[in-house]
This record gives structure tokens, C-alpha cells and sequence, in this order.
């Protein structure tokens, strides 16, 4: 009987241990089509792709309550058990800030990829709502989409396309529907954290030739009589996920350029206990195929699940 006691006293005390291992940590961001409907998303033509630009800053002072929308939703998910939600709202002006100390005249990322390498969370939950009145009721659309902060993969859901109230008051009704849907999504979202820290987080890579450069990917790399492309793919192997599948390694059809998915890596940095970004896993890749090949290898990735390295003379 003392041994049972003793037992149970024991599960007791490590619950919360337990649990902040098997929970992700989130982050709450303004969706794109909320950016859309506040004209805080604009489109930009670069070199022929059509790129979009974000204005979260704008978003926080046109919306009043977007703020307080947010720290209503970080607040239900830290008494559900998850670790303090970082604030998006100020981590955007510590980007800015930093921006201006450093007298940044041209920052070649955006905010949200700067936040995400800055932040690294493992979740992002995707924020959009809607408070449409009529004369005598009004229409409260709502969506809560939590991402792969790495893959943009979707992991959980909560949407109504428009829930008819009498409240004019967005923050209580958000709430509600947040709460009649929480354990469905807190489910997903703890089998999501049980998959990377058991299997490794998901990046890929992409590798490109420099374009002066005299070689192409389909070459043989120095003495070895091995390609370009099966030196990457070796090296991309070496420092995956110990026990992990083989990533999807597709071929190059110009020679000049390639890339590589599925690719796990470890959930956390033994050493300095964050998260590891693909600009991270890459410098290994990137000195492996710099030794092999004679070549050099300028490690140029931004986000903080897509790597890319370019390879020159």
C-alpha cells in the first residue's frame, strides 16, 4: 500500500514535467486573409514571382482589439498547460528596434521569418476573425489555423464561417468558440509535439550552382568520381536524424539546381536547449561538401525550416 502511495505521490509531481515535455510551444500571428481585409497585404512582383508583403504593425493599430484578441487566446492555452505564449505583438517591435540600432537600410527578410528564426517556435497559430452587424443580429466568422512554425503544415483547426450572435463584443465570443474547441485541438497539437521530439523536426534544402561558376551538379566533384548531387545527398544523410528515413532527394533537370525534402533533423540543440533552424543544420552540410569538393559553399538560408546553399569556385 505504501509503495502504491508513493507511487501516485510521485505521477503527481512529475505531471507537469510530463506535460511540458509533450507540449509545443505557440505562437499567436494575424492570418493573411485578416492582413487582406485591413489592406495590410500587398503583392509585389519580384524577378517575374509574385511575392506578398505584410504589415503586422499596421494590423495592430487599425484592429484595436487584435491585441487583446491575442492575449486572450495565449491566455486559454497557458492554463491548458502550454508554456507562455510568446507575444508577437512585441517581438515585432523588437525586430523594428533592432532594425533602427543597427541602422538597417535594407533588411532582405521579412518580419514574420526574422520573429520565426528569433522566437523558433514549434507551432504558429494563425489568427483571423471577422464581426459582421446587421440590423438585427450579427455574424461572427472565426478561424484559428495552427501551423508547423517549419513546414507550414497544418496541424489543427478551429473555424466557423459565421456564427449569428446579438453581441457585438469579438473577444467573450472568440473565447467561447476557442473553449468549445479546445480539446480536439490541443489533442492534435500534442500528438504534433510527440512526432518532433520523438522523430525530428521536418526542413528541406535547396542547392543551386553559382551561376559563374564552372561546374554544374550532374559534374564529378573533384577526385572522388562521385557528382555533385550524390556528395549533397551523402552529406545531407550523414547529419540527418540519427535513424531517420532517407530524405526525398530529387534529381537536378538543369544541373544548376536541386532540392531536397523530408529531411528530419533533431528537435532541440543539446548545447544551447533551443530549437535548431535549417540555417543551423546546414553549416555541417555546407563544410562537409566544402572539404569534399574543393569548392565553396555560401550558406544563405533565411527561414528557419528551408535551407539554401549556393555552390561557386
Amino acid at each position: 500500500m505504501k509503495n502504491l502511495l508513493y507511487c501516485l505521490c510521485l505521477l503527481l509531481a512529475l505531471s507537469p514535467f510530463v506535460k511540458a515535455q509533450t507540449t509545443s510551444r505557440l505562437m499567436v500571428i494575424p492570418a493573411d486573409n485578416l492582413l487582406k481585409r485591413l489592406n495590410c497585404l500587398t503583392e509585389q512582383a519580384v524577378q517575374g514571382q509574385t511575392m506578398y508583403v505584410r504589415n503586422y504593425q499596421k494590423a495592430y493599430i487599425d484592429q484595436m482589439d487584435l491585441g487583446f484578441v491575442s492575449g486572450a487566446i495565449a491566455g486559454k492555452f497557458e492554463k491548458a498547460g502550454f508554456p507562455k505564449l510568446e507575444d508577437f505583438e512585441q517581438s515585432l517591435k523588437n525586430v523594428q528596434d533592432d532594425a533602427i540600432r543597427d541602422d538597417i537600410r535594407e533588411v532582405q527578410t521579412d518580419a514574420i521569418t526574422q520573429i520565426l528564426n528569433q522566437v523558433r517556435p514549434d507551432v504558429i497559430l494563425e489568427l483571423s476573425y471577422e464581426l459582421r452587424k446587421g440590423s438585427m443580429t450579427n455574424r461572427l466568422a472565426f478561424s484559428l489555423v495552427a501551423k508547423d512554425a517549419y513546414t507550414s503544415q497544418v496541424v489543427a483547426t478551429i473555424q466557423n464561417p459565421g456564427m449569428e450572435t446579438t453581441e457585438t463584443d469579438v473577444i467573450p465570443l472568440l473565447m467561447e468558440q476557442v473553449e468549445n474547441n479546445m480539446k480536439n485541438f490541443t489533442d492534435a497539437l500534442g500528438r504534433h509535439a510527440a512526432d518532433i521530439r520523438q522523430n525530428g523536426r521536418t526542413i528541406r534544402l535547396l542547392v543551386s550552382v553559382d551561376g559563374n561558376a564552372d561546374f554544374d551538379l550532374e559534374d564529378d566533384c573533384g577526385t572522388t568520381g562521385e557528382q555533385f548531387i550524390d556528395i549533397v545527398l551523402n552529406a545531407v544523410e550523414a547529419h540527418k536524424k540519427k535513424d531517420s528515413e532517407t530524405p526525398n532527394g530529387g534529381n537536378s533537370t538543369t544541373g544548376k539546381r536541386m532540392q531536397i525534402t523530408n529531411i528530419r533533423i533533431d528537435y532541440i540543440d543539446p548545447v544551447k536547449k533551443r530549437g535548431i533552424s535549417a540555417r543551423d543544420w546546414v553549416r555541417d552540410v555546407a563544410k562537409d561538401i566544402e572539404k569534399t569538393c574543393n569548392v565553396k559553399v555560401k550558406n544563405v538560408s533565411q527561414g528557419i525550416g528551408e535551407g539554401r546553399i549556393i555552390l561557386g569556385n
